[in-house]
């Protein structure tokens, strides 16, 4: 238990990954819960479940990218928890599938059974991003191509949220998803924003600022930063989504040479964005 412990403290921070879940479910019940829908019991179900679920996959992914990226992180990050033999292989898999129980049994309670059905296309792709959709050699050598179709799950994610909710078809709802992928790719450009280093001090190429360097992603971060709020007033949200990307991208520009601002001033948006598109 105490190897657990010390895994999900350092490679599963509780507090930030409970931000981004809260800023998952505010953003998905504010843009795809239907105007008509004036039931408050029936929203704050909505937001808890979907937090729970969010929170689920994104240990679940934790997990099997430990399994995906072991050669990686041992060569290069032999400190981590996996590396230094501080949780066992059979506790990491207790986590992983309890993580995955949790989402399944979150996705059938607020979808039923057709919404149920409908998340199995969600799994399927989560599951090609596991198997580097069976063509690892070439996404290593195909950094951004690799990271678009990482990333691409957020679409398939937030149409079927958007689904179970009972959100229109039209281009409402579809603003909404890029709304929200837009926003969430923007915190995963500031995850892996930082250079890391190696045992050896050499930089490793597996951040973003290393492959593309710091302006390309700097620039693309705030692009996302500022889309996800345009883009969310035309999915019905206010005035305060555009007005507070703008100011979040201008903030970020302010100190452009600090990681530690940049990534801070993206995180401090999320949960700001998030309540802005609930509201």
């Amino acid at each position: 238990m105490r190897g657990a412990w010390i895994y999900l403290r350092e490679r599963f921070p509780l507090a930030l990954v409970a931000l981004m879940s809260a800023a998952f479910a505010a953003a998905s019940v504010g843009l795809f819960t239907p105007t008509t829908d004036t039931t408050g019991a029936h929203t704050w179900s909505s937001v808890i479940l979907l937090f729970v679920i969010y929170l689920a996959l994104l240990l679940r992914y934790r997990v099997t990218d430990e399994w995906k990226d072991f050669a990686h992180d041992s060569a290069v990050y032999p400190d981590r928890p996996v590396q230094r033999g501080v949780v066992s292989p059979r506790t990491l898999f207790v986590i992983g599938a309890g993580a995955f129980a949790v989402e399944l049994l979150g996705v059938l309670l607020i979808g039923g059974a057709l919404g149920f059905v409908l998340y199995l296309p969600v799994l399927a792709y989560s599951a090609l991003t596991v198997f580097e959709f069976f063509s690892a050699p070439r996404l290593e050598r195909h950094f951004t191509l690799s990271f678009v179709l990482h990333e691409a799950i957020y679409l398939p994610l937030f149409l079927w949220v958007a689904v179970v909710l009972g959100a229109a078809p039209g281009w409402r709802t579809a603003a909404g998803v890029l709304a929200c992928t837009a926003l969430f790719v923007s915190v995963e450009l500031a995850r892996k924003f930082s250079p890391r280093f190696d045992t050896e001090g050499r930089v490793v190429l597996d951040t973003y600022s290393a492959v593309w360097g710091r302006g390309r992603t700097l620039g693309a971060m705030v692009v996302l930063v500022v889309l996800s709020g345009v883009v969310a007033t035309t999915a019905g949200a206010s005035l305060a989504s555009p007005v507070i990307a703008v100011v979040a991208a201008g903030v970020a520009l302010a100190r452009p040479a600090s990681d530690r601002w940049v990534t801070t001033v993206v995180a401090i948006h999320l949960p700001l964005q998030a309540a802005a598109m609930l509201s």
